[in-house]
């Protein structure tokens, strides 16, 4: 059981993976949560009892490499087959499942019927310490991004497969985008990352909605009342 709702665990590419089922009846539609499943549930509580099923797939790396989006594309077609659903599913990003969530609907957009960040990583400079992150773990940062993609204090400044890098392909095919932040996170600053992403989108007229929580650090995700989130997806879902 997952918060009270029948799950399956299995093993998916060598990932351990699980299936969250819907309390009444599914309506063919699917929530991907990229990263962090058991943090900050309400909103995919709420999803659930509105028949929604939630699928989830443990990544390697949180840094969303190139292997990691594909596996990711696979487990989308491998869940929406076995479930009869519809394979355009809710991207749903926290911190750095932004990160993986922003690059998958960048590369696999067919997927993607909305996407919703929270406090996304969508630099990875900026997380490898070259802007204003001042969490004590940058430290940490670094080193992972550093076995990820094997660079260096050189190297990394020619890194181009951040998702600020490849927001066209957002533009381009119509993704509706659903940004919530907090003005006081000092952990994945927002001018350096979804600042970059909502300017781009409102220069170009894309589809979003930009929440700020007032005076809130990079945790709590989502929000008390769920109700505008779901609200955006249900509008906007395709």
């Amino acid at each position: 059981m997952w918060n009270d709702f029948n799950d399956k665990d299995f093993i998916f590419a060598g990932r351990e993976a699980k299936i969250v089922y819907p309390s009444g009846d599914a309506n063919g539609k699917i929530l991907l949560k990229t990263e962090y499943l058991d943090a900050f549930p309400n909103f995919d509580i709420a999803m659930l009892k509105r028949g929604y099923h939630l699928i989830f797939i443990k990544h390697e790396s949180r840094w969303a490499p190139d292997e990691e989006i594909e596996i990711m594309a696979d487990f989308i077609k491998h869940c929406a087959k076995e479930l009869n659903a519809s394979e355009k599913v809710i991207i749903e990003g926290m911190s750095c499942g932004g990160l993986q969530g922003a690059r998958l609907a960048e590369e696999y957009p067919e997927l993607c019927a909305v996407l919703y960040l929270d406090n996304p990583v969508l630099n990875i400079l900026s997380m490898y310490g070259l802007g204003e992150c001042a969490d004590p773990a940058v430290s940490t940062f670094r080193r992972e991004i550093i076995n990820t993609f094997d660079v260096d204090n050189s190297t990394i400044l020619n890194f181009r497969k951040s998702p600020i890098d490849k927001m066209e392909k957002l533009i381009e095919n119509n993704i509706p985008i659903l940004l919530i932040y907090g003005n006081a996170d000092f952990v994945v600053v927002y001018r350096e990352n979804g600042k970059v992403l909502e300017d781009y989108y409102k220069a170009n007229r894309g589809n979003i909605k930009v929440i700020c929580r007032s005076m809130a650090k990079h945790h709590p995700h989502g929000l008390d009342n769920p109700e505008p989130i779901i609200n955006f997806v249900e509008q906007n879902i395709r």
